[in-house]
């Protein structure tokens, strides 16, 4: 599977990942067997502390309800590389919330095959001024944002389906 999977349930616990890289060296957000069972503050308790704010701010925003998933690309990767980490709020059959799945994988491949097979191609733009472009944390995808992107989307949010006005 082209796709490094993790799960957290909703005691902040780190109870899965698909280990398929035998060298944790060789993924994009590195794991190792002996992190399965510990919080997820243990597993990034490495992080400096704003890139931890970082993590504290995608699970916190899940486990409320903000959002329905946060999407990162983590820059600085090489030109064949869209290093992306999508996490998504996972819920029970009751609508509680359950944990959070996150999908890791490097999106360029798929991009390419898009592009070669529809024809189109990506010209120049401009970053859009409400999703600031800031470092973010390799280990865990988490973006160094320091808190300052959520408020901006949440007030681009509607407040009915939690749709973004993009």
């Amino acid at each position: 599977m082209p796709f490094e999977l993790t799960f957290a349930d909703d005691n902040n616990q780190f109870l899965y990942y698909n280990n398929a890289h035998q060298d944790p060296e060789t993924m994009y957000a590195k794991r190792v067997p002996a992190q399965v069972g510990n919080r997820m503050s243990t597993v990034n308790g490495s992080l400096l502390p704003a890139r931890m704010k970082n993590v504290e701010w995608v699970i916190g925003t899940l486990r409320n309800g903000n959002q329905e998933y946060v999407r990162t690309i983590v820059p600085g990767s090489p030109a064949e590389v869209i290093n992306t980490h999508n996490y998504q709020a996972m819920y029970y059959p009751d609508g509680s919330y359950a944990g959070i799945n996150e999908i890791v994988f490097n999106f360029k491949p798929w991009l390419d095959w898009y592009l070669k097979e529809t024809g189109q191609h990506l010209a120049g733009g401009k970053i859009n001024p409400l999703m600031p472009v800031h470092a973010v944390d390799a280990t865990s995808g988490a973006s160094d944002a320091g808190g300052s992107a959520s408020p901006t989307l949440a007030a681009e949010a509607d407040a009915v389906s939690r749709a973004s006005s993009h």
